[in-house]
């Protein structure tokens, strides 16, 4: 049974003041997204090329504006003021910047299929530099009806929601044109895409592990070198494919039960309450993508090395004898991380 509603949270009670807590982490990890990538692109031009790392500023954008929205959602006194026109444009502001998050997402999808699926790589560098403004417009004209389609939008404190006035056919249907249909599709093709990419690389794994079975050496490496060497290759190739997914899974795990829950008539709280909480993790879960992109790993690796030579206590000094006897050390045949980059250079990577 749902408890009863509050008077400033709505049926949503505590939930609320949770949702609210999270909406803030999700802006203040949007921000520092938005900031580093900016910081990366200022440092390392030719990383402009690479859509992965636009996407994710773009996506943070999104992310501020929709749990921005929500932070003042989530305050009844707040809403029940407000005049019709500001409730469009909260409206409209929230479905625009979900709309346009998928699409962003769908466009990742998009170069997916185009770098990994069928290695058209031409038209992936052809079009990749529209994914963000593509995206925002097409996002926020498809749902910008909400600003006069309705007779009149209405808040309802006790239920903590819009309330469309209209014919309840015509208002769903409506409502599934200019909103919900898009996520819908988009979450439909993320999750085949990253079907269809996971048993693409999967493949290319399975593929470099059965060479890597072979009699045949690689001139000038030992044979448990060499195995060593196709070991981390297929990590690697695990690794990027585990890492590129996560894009394309965030938008089905902070949506799916939104569009449920709008598909069903009535809906049970525990579905209300997931509809309105997950999405908060938008902000939260695109930083953790970003943070983890395979454009970033050499950035990434330079950081950790920083902070252990940071926290590394300082060697004890060692007498001249020792000093003397270390020049007789065999050389390491891996020296630093660059002989380890070198490892993964003819790794299939793309550029993403």
């Amino acid at each position: 049974m749902a408890p009863q509603p509050a008077q400033d949270h709505g049926l949503l009670g505590d939930w609320a003041i949770v949702g609210y807590a999270i909406n803030i982490c999700s802006v203040v990890l949007s921000i520092i997204t938005i900031i580093s990538v900016i910081v990366v692109l200022f440092k390392n031009r030719n990383l402009i090329s690479h859509a992965s790392l636009r996407i994710s500023m773009a996506s943070a954008v999104c992310d501020i504006i929709y749990s921005v929205c929500q932070m003042f959602i989530f305050n009844n006194e707040f809403m029940s003021k407000l005049p019709e026109i500001n409730l469009r444009v909260f409206l409209w502001m929230m479905a625009g910047s979900t709309v346009t998050f998928v699409l962003l997402t769908v466009s990742m999808g998009i170069h997916l299929v185009l770098m990994v699926l069928t290695k058209n790589t031409y038209w992936a560098m052809r079009i990749q530099p529209y994914y963000e403004v593509a995206s925002f417009a097409l996002g926020f004209l498809i749902t910008h009806p909400y600003m006069y389609l309705f007779q009149t939008v209405q808040w309802v404190p006790t239920a903590q929601l819009f309330y469309l006035v209209e014919n309840v056919s015509v208002s769903r249907r409506n409502t599934w044109l200019i909103h919900w249909a898009w996520v819908f599709a988009g979450i439909v093709f993320l999750f085949l895409i990253t079907l269809a990419v996971n048993v693409q690389m999967g493949r290319v794994w399975c593929e470099r592990k059965n060479a890597s079975n072979t009699p045949e050496t690689v001139v000038g490496m030992e044979k448990g070198k060499q195995v060593e060497y196709s070991s981390t290759k297929r990590k690697y190739i695990r690794s990027v494919t585990f890492r590129l997914s996560i894009y394309q899974l965030i938008p089905i795990v902070t949506q799916i039960m939104v569009v449920v829950c709008n598909f069903l008539q009535r809906a049970p709280f525990w579905l209300f309450v997931l509809a309105n909480i997950l999405p908060t993790f938008q902000g939260t879960f695109n930083f953790l993508a970003y943070i983890v992109n395979p454009a970033l790993d050499q950035y990434r690796k330079r950081f950790i090395v920083f902070v252990f030579r940071r926290n590394r206590k300082p060697e004890p000094e060692f007498t001249a004898l020792n000093d003397t006897a270390s020049s007789y050390r065999e050389p390491s045949t891996i020296r630093g991380t660059e002989s380890l980059y070198s490892m993964y250079k003819d790794v299939p990577v793309m550029q993403i």
